[in-house]
């Protein structure tokens, strides 16, 4: 892998995503992606533009052909980028038109399945985490990628109420993907990192959010990487479990929570962990969530039973908040009651 050629695509790719980014009130004009603050869950000053996912793009089609060019399978590059693609779609039409829960559900199961089945190399025999390997055949090891992508998927999207959370969530995945997969995956998660972080730098500042069209679209495509180092034996998927420990374990208590309320798991409300964090944490709160998504970075990097302490840390700190955390209040639960 070249460093020059690596440094050239990235420079590329986040001048793509700084061109979007500053015309960004034309572009999401002209595709209706503009998000409005309201009364209820959305407190932003002004309407903003959801064309985050977009600014990265143009960077996730240059990395597919920067990997292949670098030994990646073409076939699999391309289902891959055919599958993240299909994700960009969803999220642009959730974006405009809101997609019932259920259906966006359905669609996420169906292209994961797609991508998982339609290569072969992601569908390890063990199942391995913790420096212990499960045998359980590849069939079931794809059944469990499947449903475990389509959950964390989910959790991605759900998380990303907060300025700089879910950019910030996924930049520190790549990051460690790009530290950590073969060359020809390493350069993708490199050239994809260097757009978004272009995007953070705008979304901190208030003036774009990634959209549904970002947080299913990027979310798809480092999901897919992480897949694909399951699939090289690069990384484990006890490795992936550590990453992802935080979004999830707050996704699945939160929808817990929602059944017991006698809501729909899907609800929009402000219960989630970030909410609960900015209230007692205030302006450290993004911090203190990236800070531990990052502790299971550098655990996932030591591997073994390092990422076993980093779930049980993570998945301690989200229900210390969960449960002892003051939550904000919620005008549609208020409303409702």
């Amino acid at each position: 892998m070249s460093l020059a050629s690596i440094a050239l695509q990235c420079g590329i790719a986040a001048a793509g995503a700084l061109t979007i980014c500053g015309l960004r009130m034309p572009i999401a004009r002209t595709m209706h992606l503009l998000d409005s603050p309201d009364t209820s869950r959305k407190f932003h000053a002004r309407t903003t533009p959801l064309v985050g996912g977009l600014a990265v793009f143009p960077a996730i089609a240059l990395a597919c052909i920067e990997a292949v060019s670098e030994g990646a399978s073409d076939e699999a590059v391309a289902v891959l980028y055919a599958v993240v693609f299909g994700f960009f779609l969803i999220g642009y039409a959730d974006d405009r038109v809101q997609i019932r829960p259920s259906r966006r559900l359905l669609l996420t199961l169906a292209l994961f399945a797609g991508l998982v089945l339609m290569t072969p190399d992601l569908m390890p025999p063990a199942f391995a985490f913790g420096g212990v390997a499960l045998h359980l055949g590849a069939g079931t090891v794809a059944l469990l990628a499947i449903v475990g992508a389509s959950g964390a998927l989910n959790a991605i999207n759900m998380a990303d109420g907060q300025n700089g959370l879910c950019p910030g969530m996924l930049l520190i995945w790549l990051g460690y993907l790009a530290a950590t997969l073969d060359p020809p995956m390493a350069a993708a998660a490199l050239i994809a990192g260097a757009a978004l972080a272009v995007v953070l730098a705008f979304n901190m500042a208030s003036l774009v959010f990634l959209g549904d069209v970002g947080a299913y679209g990027l979310g798809a495509f480092v999901i897919a990487l992480m897949l694909c180092g399951a699939g090289s034996g690069a990384i484990d998927h006890g490795q992936i479990v550590a990453l992802m420990t935080v979004p999830v374990v707050d996704c699945i208590w939160l929808m817990i929570e929602r059944r017991r309320r006698g809501r729909s798991p899907f609800d929009p409300d402000r219960q989630h962990l970030h909410h609960i964090l900015q209230h007692a944490l205030g302006r450290f709160s993004l911090l203190a969530y990236l800070g531990v998504v990052g502790l299971g970075a550098v655990a996932a990097a030591q591997g073994g039973w390092a990422c076993v302490a980093a779930i049980l840390v993570q998945t301690g700190f989200v229900a210390a908040f969960r449960l002892y955390g003051v939550r904000m209040s919620d005008p549609e639960e208020e409303a409702r009651a």
